[in-house]
């Protein structure tokens, strides 16, 4: 079995076997080539591991995302891959390990089913800017010693 990426739309493609809904990047901040999480489907690899909708694919095993034209799975036992990630909730860059059973984990029918359900209830990507949680925290900190200079 490989990694295939269908296309469902103009803006979507399923990658069925992980249980992803992507949206290709638009050039920012580096991640060009990359692929941004649209949904995690229930039950799936991508969801077991922690994978969520806005974070961004950069690369699997190593290989830069628009690099990637299949990955071998295993038809016996359970495959592994290492993704590296950019997790939106964190600002950070992380890898994760997927883990694939030999099977797919839903009907490919059903897996396609539930990839249209999603894309006909969201029909366009997010387009809300990330933020780094961070500097929000270190803002609302200075905020306060302004505040708390300004009494004295």
């Amino acid at each position: 079995m490989r990694l295939i990426v269908q296309p469902l739309t103009d803006r979507f493609e399923l990658c069925a076997r992980l249980g992803l809904v992507l949206t290709s990047w638009v050039r920012r901040g580096g991640f060009d080539g990359c692929k941004i999480v649209h949904a995690v489907l229930d039950g799936s690899p991508s969801a077991h591991a922690g994978i969520e909708p806005r974070d961004v694919i950069v690369s699997f095993n190593g290989v830069p995302w628009d690099s990637v034209r299949h990955l071998a799975f295993s038809d016996k036992r359970h495959s592994e891959i290492t993704a590296v990630v950019f997790v939106a909730r964190y600002f950070t860059v992380t890898t994760i390990l997927l883990r694939v059973s030999p099977e797919p984990y839903r009907s490919l029918d059903r897996i396609a089913t539930e990839a249209a359900d999603v894309i006909a209830a969201q029909p366009t990507p997010d387009t809300t800017p990330y933020r780094n949680p961070r500097l929000d925290e270190q803002r609302e900190f200075l905020a306060t010693l302004g505040r708390g200079l300004r009494r004295r």
